[in-house]
């Protein structure tokens, strides 16, 4: 069976962290859990809380931790101004530009494409892409995080191409299926069925 850490065992994490100089609370946060997660794995090969945290601490040097608490953009994968803030406003202030040239199409007003041609070239090739760094932290599924910008860059522009055309684009609607069905499956359905079956395990022990 599982042996999870303790509130006391993770308050120690936590603890090393702020004593090797990282001081900024999610990344502390986001820190603890990545040791926790490997402290436990070698607590299930039975080491106890001391000898597997130590393991753990030599995969993640000091001198790492140092580097990372100096320059956090670096650990984050992205720029310190790439909030939430910044990408919800960045968001709204570009799909309403979009928004705003359908619009303009529909109205017959001049210079309409050049405003949904800016618009979209602006959420795909920057929105999309600010998206998955900020998401591409530490501790995130590196795979799941690219197959779902994959996903989302696909489904956008089927979405536009009927929106502008009025007409469906098979390559960008098969890629959408095709990328929304492998997410679903790989990254939802699995894990769920792993869930229950360790669940019912646990019953069984």
């Amino acid at each position: 069976m599982k042996r999870e850490l303790t509130e006391f065992e993770y308050d120690q994490i936590i603890g090393y962290l702020k004593h090797s100089g990282v001081i900024e609370d999610k990344l502390i946060i986001e820190m603890a859990d990545h040791l926790a997660i490997l402290t436990e794995l070698y607590l299930g090969e039975g080491s106890d809380f001391e000898t597997s945290f130590e393991r753990a601490k030599q995969d993640v040097k000091q001198k790492d931790l140092l580097e990372i608490s100096e320059n956090t953009e670096g650990f984050k994968g992205y720029p310190k101004f790439l909030g939430k803030k910044f990408l919800v406003s960045f968001a709204v202030m570009i799909l309403t530009f979009f928004i705003f040239g359908l619009l303009m199409k529909y109205q017959h007003i001049p210079k309409h494409r050049l405003v949904i041609v800016i618009s979209r070239r602006l959420i795909s090739f920057a929105l999309l892409p600010l998206l998955l760094l900020y998401n591409l932290t530490i501790s995130a599924n590196k795979a799941k995080q690219v197959l779902q910008f994959v996903f989302q860059f696909s489904l956008f522009q089927t979405i536009a191409e009927y929106l502008i055309k009025q007409k469906i684009s098979i390559i960008f609607l098969s890629s959408s299926v095709v990328f929304g069905l492998i997410w679903l499956f790989v990254f939802l359905i699995v894990p769920l069925i792993r869930d229950k079956r360790i669940t019912k395990v646990k019953k069984g022990i």
